[in-house]
């Protein structure tokens, strides 16, 4: 009642009567702004006057292993740490670029809920945007090449999130190979083979959203020396790139492209590169999330690859549908799946379709940072009632 009544303006929700309801899609974007204002004011707001900090803003380019030229002006620094991040994958979808779509930078921007969108990826951004656009109103068609939608995670929990997709709605079509996009009047068109039919769909916007990669164009790399592989910039375990002077972080090495990554390596590299700490990279517990509802998180191995991997495996699960919170504030879908090696006990991963996964899957992390077992989860208290049980419960399940 009191979300409803005194926040759902805040939120951009017009009309309290369920009939009437409806969405200001500006004051939900003009918060969104805000919101990424205050953070980027905060960081700038830190950086600026920092004196041992010079703030430059501009087109940078290595001219050498030493030499950064930032708009016309070089500059010489014996050592260099590269974080250019990331950008959208290219589109090379015949039509795609005459017909024009929108990624999910623009998806955060438009000023009105469309009233039909096709999404072209079922990967993190797409699942995300689809549920997002769907309970906005919009009539939304999701696009998968592979079989599965987010194909890296433990398919009983991709799976279960597909038909929870389907559930609300949203037309997912996995397996869904788009071969070329037409206009139809106002409307723009997808032709995507499934199972060697040719399907039309048809909707009055496009979603690219399949996937990022390195932004390494344009920064000299060769004349600093950087090789660049097929993911990204080749780094060691120290971050450390093919020019001795030079280490790189985050997406633009390639592999988990997230900003917690990014975070995590930042210190690292400005460890190794101005004290020489010699302090090395560890991915093996760099978590991941897809923010739905339910939210899935994961860390580590599903239980597939950790048997891929020679692992003899032994699984652990617990049901939302068990735990009294979870009934409580109604949210009973999804399940916990802990991933263990059977000789060792050692956690490899834990994965998790649920209320607060994002939140919840941390427990797992912090299990798993050094190499440790499911015996602290199994043995630590837990407030009742709380979701976290069920970690505990999934954690004395194993077997």
């Amino acid at each position: 009642m009191h979300l409803v009544r005194d926040r759902a303006h805040e939120f951009g929700v017009r009309g309290i009567d369920p009939e009437k309801v409806w969405l200001d899609l500006t004051a939900v974007v003009a918060r969104k702004d805000g919101i990424v204002k205050g953070i980027v004011d905060g960081i700038y707001g830190w950086v600026k006057p920092n004196p041992n900090v010079t703030f430059i803003r501009g087109r940078a380019e290595f001219t050498s292993p030493v030499d950064v030229r930032v708009d016309g002006k070089t500059i010489t620094a014996p050592k260099t740490i590269i974080a250019a991040g990331s950008r959208t994958a290219d589109a090379h979808l015949p039509g795609l670029t005459e017909v024009g779509f929108i990624t999910n930078r623009e998806a955060l921007m438009l000023d009105a809920v469309p009233s039909s969108l096709i999404i072209i990826g079922g990967g993190f951004i797409g699942v995300e945007f689809a549920q997002m656009y769907a309970r906005f109103g919009t009539k939304v068609t999701l696009l998968s090449r592979s079989p599965r939608l987010m194909k890296q995670e433990e398919p009983e929990l991709s799976d279960r999130l597909a038909q929870i997709l389907t559930a609300e709605g949203i037309d997912v079509r996995l397996g869904a190979a788009a071969k070329w996009v037409e206009r139809a009047g106002s409307d723009k068109v997808v032709i995507a083979e499934i199972e060697g039919q040719e399907y039309r769909f048809q909707a009055a916007e496009i979603l690219y959203a399949a996937g990022r990669v390195p932004r390494v164009d344009g920064l000299g790399l060769t004349e600093a020396g950087v090789e660049v592989g097929t993911q990204g910039i080749v780094v060691n375990e120290q971050l450390r790139t093919t020019a001795a002077n030079i280490w790189s972080l985050g997406d633009v090495n390639g592999g988990a492209m997230f900003t917690h990554r990014a975070t995590y390596d930042g210190p690292i590299a400005a460890l190794n590169a101005v004290k020489d700490a010699g302090r090395t990279v560890d991915y093996r517990v760099v978590p991941r999330a897809v923010f739905t509802q339910p939210a899935l998180a994961s860390v580590g191995l599903t239980e597939a690859a950790a048997t891929a991997a020679g692992h003899e495996v032994k699984t652990g699960v617990a049901y939302f549908a068990h735990s009294g919170r979870a009934k409580a504030i109604g949210e009973t879908e999804g399940m916990i799946k802990l991933v263990a090696d059977a000789q060792t006990g050692e956690l490899l991963g834990g994965h998790i379709l649920g209320p607060h996964a994002d939140i919840l899957i941390h427990e797992v992390v912090a299990a798993m940072y050094d190499r440790g077992t499911a015996v602290s989860l199994q043995k630590s208290i837990h407030i009742h009632p709380t979701l976290s049980e069920m970690v505990k419960d999934a954690a004395k399940k194993l077997r």
